[in-house]
């Protein structure tokens, strides 16, 4: 027996806005009931009821004027095919074994390897799961989610205006979905100290859930984004070689580069569909992510202006042009827009709008240019190989990642764009002239052209070689890393 699909009618825009708001209130009104109500800046939902009676409110008031199709069947639609997609399904798996078996190595590596001599530099409980997601980095940004920025001159740190606020809005933002606002309301139920455990343990998971999410959906983007370029089979080699490398360990962190990764892929892939939206709002979390999200707007104006030289080969009318190049150029300054916007912010609070830079610069970025590129090759030739690598295993590793990125930039450029390959120059070229190899790993985990390059040229077999030797190296940086010894 045959089944003929019947085409459902489109809704007006006026009632597709009124199921979002719909489902909104709806998510509102659940997360009130579970977690004890919600604010955000000054709205405030204390119980789940005033957002479930707006929630039936407009439900009802949609369903009386359109009553076809319903909510239910189009949300029930749009998540099936969503599920069934090929993106969705190369991606969940992959990202299900691959973020946890990191943390599960971390963990292992902590309870059974032990921490590097001398205690962490901070922890949060004597659970040492809890405190997993806290290394490196992720004590400044879940401070600066919990208690906001703050500004010492004269301290010697200066405060912690160098990290941009991006990824802690956003952890703040999931935090306040998950009752962080409410751990210290009356009456207290614990004691003060259990309560501030909890409170920030909230607050890192909450960390810990965004670069999961993001690095979930910034991969979809990516298989979306490959497809344009390889073969499905090729497209899911580049999903595992990027998961794989060595430095994605970083994907399972609270740190910026799973929510970097999402920013870049998804303006590259909206930016490239002229999803004008949905680019520009990448774009702009790009630039308040990170302190060289700015530079992504070169790359995009790259691809701004291949679609404009198409275009003009088309023979479209100068008006469709001019409105093209306006529109094209707006979106690919949306990263320095999100650097201009948190240089204000800067400037409200110290007076300088590039305070924070001056701050990475206290902390010994400054630029040395060229010269410091040879000192791995100054050390070896005054070490010798072999003692060179037994006494900064992890600078080798940070070199050879710098070396591969280098080495791709022009092939990537042949054979995938221009833009892909600008990518990659302005990607590696500050952190390159301000910190030589240091660190370089972190920067190419989110250089997917590359990852994207190394699956069109190699055969599945060398694919799957590749990624093995990968997920090997990554395995030790997740020991390395859990158990606070020098990585990166």
């Amino acid at each position: 027996m045959s089944h003929t699909l019947v085409p459902q009618p489109s809704l007006p825009a006026w009632a597709r806005a009124a199921d979002a708001v719909t489902l909104v209130l709806g998510l509102v009104a659940v997360q009130a009931s579970v977690f004890g109500g919600v604010r955000i800046g000054p709205v405030s939902i204390g119980t789940p009821w005033r957002a479930l009676i707006a929630c039936v409110a407009v439900t009802g008031l949609r369903h009386y004027l359109v009553r076809t199709p319903p909510l239910h069947q189009s949300a029930w639609t749009w998540l099936r095919g969503g599920w069934r997609t090929e993106a969705v399904r190369s991606v969940w798996p992959m990202v299900v074994v691959t973020r946890l078996s990191v943390l599960l190595v971390g963990y292992v590596a902590v309870v059974s390897v032990g921490y590097a001599p001398g205690a962490p530099p901070y922890r949060i409980s004597s659970n040492e799961a809890i405190n997993l997601p806290l290394r490196l980095d992720a004590g400044w940004y879940v401070g600066i989610a919990m208690e906001g920025y703050r500004w010492a001159p004269d301290a010697e740190d200066r405060g912690n205006i160098g990290f941009f606020p991006g990824y802690p809005l956003i952890t703040e933002g999931v935090a306040s979905l998950l009752g962080a606002q409410n751990v210290f309301d009356a009456p207290l139920d614990r004691s003060p100290r259990l309560a501030m455990e909890q409170l920030e343990w909230t607050y890192l998971g909450s960390a810990l859930l965004v670069s999961l999410l993001s690095f979930t959906w910034g991969m979809v983007w990516l298989y979306r984004l490959a497809r344009a370029h390889l073969d499905a089979q090729a497209a899911h080699g580049a999903l595992l070689l990027t998961a794989a490398y060595p430095f994605a360990v970083f994907f399972s962190a609270a740190s910026t580069e799973a929510l970097m990764l999402f920013a870049v892929v998804g303006s590259f892939y909206h930016y490239k569909r002229e999803k004008w939206i949905w680019a520009a709002a990448c774009g702009l979390l790009a630039g308040v992510t990170r302190p060289d999200g700015f530079l992504l707007a070169g790359p995009l104006g790259v691809v701004g202006l291949r679609q404009l030289w198409a275009r003009r080969a088309a023979d479209e009318s100068p008006d469709k042009l001019a409105r093209h190049t306006w529109v094209a150029l707006g979106v690919a300054a949306t990263p320095v827009l999100g650097l201009l916007i948190y240089s204000g912010f800067t400037y409200n609070l110290t007076g300088d709008p590039f305070a924070w830079l001056a701050v990475h610069t206290a902390w010994g970025h400054a630029q040395d240019g060229l010269p410091i590129l040879t000192l791995p090759l100054q050390a070896v030739a005054g070490e010798g190989a072999v003692d060179y690598t037994v006494s900064r295993p992890v600078e080798i590793l940070n070199a050879l990642g710098g070396a591969l990125a280098i080495a791709l930039i022009w092939p990537v450029t042949r054979r995938l764009g221009p833009e892909y390959g600008l990518l990659m120059v302005l990607s590696l070229a500050p952190p390159l002239l301000f910190g030589g190899f240091l660190s370089i790993g972190r920067t190419t985990s989110i250089l997917f052209p590359m990852f994207m390059y190394l699956a069109l040229v190699l055969v599945n077999r060398q694919r799957q070689i590749l990624v093995a030797g990968f997920a090997s190296v990554q395995g030790l940086a997740a020991v390395l890393f859990f158990t606070w010894r020098v990585f990166p």
